[in-house]
């Protein structure tokens, strides 16, 4: 990444660009010395002096001398770090029953967070704004800074564009400007970014998580719905209008089960938490939750009826699973939610089936357990929050 030799730019556009350039690096590697940043940007010892002069005076970085042993009796390296506790994103994740909320520094450290229940009244965002504001305005006011920007991952589509929230079925949203209106109602004047919680725990994953390093991955999560995340050359898919990844209405089985989409033998329906319960004969439980766990804890103690529901998965799942490796040629893929106790508990068995259906199984192909869990839509939240500030820092 070389940064001094960008073409077209005046010296004010040049200095942001640099500027955003050390942020991002520092942001995504961690801190790191002048010498480095200079090696990864191109610029001048004197030009990073400079840059990180001003980084630090606007409280966005520090610099400290390196604690490692040296090869010299010289002067150590100064490391320059970015100063989360006061260059943080507040992160949202919503849920049906839950709100996580979290400070999460420049960096990536998540500097505390909290769940709480979600005042969240079907059909009527009403309550869930409120609450939603007054959250963000209670842990803005206990920083000594405010935030940087705020991100929020949504159960639902959302458009790329404006951030507006045009389905969340399980929430009863339609067309909400979600965004918007929490800037209005916590009076917040910082960017707020909106997304949709698989595809943003896609990229944590691929940011922070077991798909570090790693430039081309697929994550697919099930629970209620089945969504997915997918990462190209680096870089989120989001399609033309932000609704790539809605896998779980693929159609796997045509005629199958009816979809709350409106469609028969969408994906989810196949594989989703109410199709795994009903291998144990549950069907339409009070508390779909405490059923699920309940049935996870039974696999952990390996009783046969509950390992026999997660193999009956394996053929539906891979089905699914063909297909995206079919049109995404992904070397990795993450299974969150409740498809990590499929790979746990019947991980020969999808392997087989995977390769019973795929177009080129001399390709290979890993399946791997996400590595965030619940909190990976934290931190997608948080990285969507950070490369918005980055893009509008100036």
């Amino acid at each position: 990444m070389t940064t001094s030799t960008a073409q077209g730019r005046d010296p004010a556009s040049l200095r942001r660009h640099n500027l955003r350039a050390l942020l991002r690096h520092l942001h995504l590697q961690g801190p790191t010395s002048r010498v480095r940043l200079g090696e990864v940007t191109g610029l001048t010892r004197s030009a990073i002096a400079d840059l990180v002069g001003e980084l630090t005076e606007r409280g966005l970085t520090t610099e400290s001398g390196s604690s490692q042993p040296q090869p010299s009796r010289g002067r150590p390296p100064l490391i320059v770090s970015p100063r989360d506790e006061r260059a943080y994103v507040l992160a949202v994740a919503l849920d049906v029953d839950t709100v996580r909320i979290g400070r999460v520094g420049l960096g990536g450290n998540v500097l505390e967070e909290m769940t709480t229940q979600h005042e969240h009244v079907p059909g009527d965002p009403t309550a869930s704004l409120e609450q939603l504001a007054r959250l963000l305005r209670e842990w803005a006011g206990t920083a000594d800074a405010g935030p940087i920007a705020v991100g929020v991952a949504v159960p639902g589509l959302v458009r790329a564009e404006d951030g507006l929230v045009t389905r969340a079925p399980n929430l009863g949203w339609r067309d909400l400007g979600l965004g918007e209106r929490l800037c209005d109602l916590a009076g917040l004047s910082v960017p707020v970014v909106v997304g949709n919680e698989a595809r943003l725990a896609a990229l944590a994953e691929h940011r922070r998580g077991a798909g570090r390093d790693r430039a081309d991955l697929v994550y697919v999560s099930a629970g209620v719905g089945v969504g997915a995340g997918v990462v190209a050359h680096d870089q989120l898919l989001t399609g033309s209008t932000g609704y790539a990844g809605e896998v779980g209405h693929m159609i796997t089985n045509p005629g199958g089960r009816a979809c709350h989409c409106g469609a028969r033998g969408c994906w989810e329906t196949e594989i989703g938490a109410d199709a795994l319960l009903r291998q144990v004969g549950v069907v339409d439980p009070p508390d779909r939750q405490a059923e699920l766990e309940h049935l996870f804890e039974r696999a952990e103690r390996a009783e046969a009826e509950a390992l026999e529901a997660f193999r009956f998965l394996c053929a539906p799942v891979a089905t699914g699973l063909a297909n995206l490796v079919n049109i995404f040629d992904p070397k990795l893929i993450l299974l969150g939610g409740l498809l990590r106790p499929v790979l746990r508990h019947a991980e020969r068995e999808l392997h087989d089936s995977l390769d019973r259906l795929r177009g080129l199984p001399e390709l290979p192909v890993e399946l791997a357990p996400a590595q965030l869990g619940e909190q990976g839509h934290l931190l997608g939240a948080a990285e969507a929050a950070v490369s918005s500030f980055l893009t509008t820092f100036e």
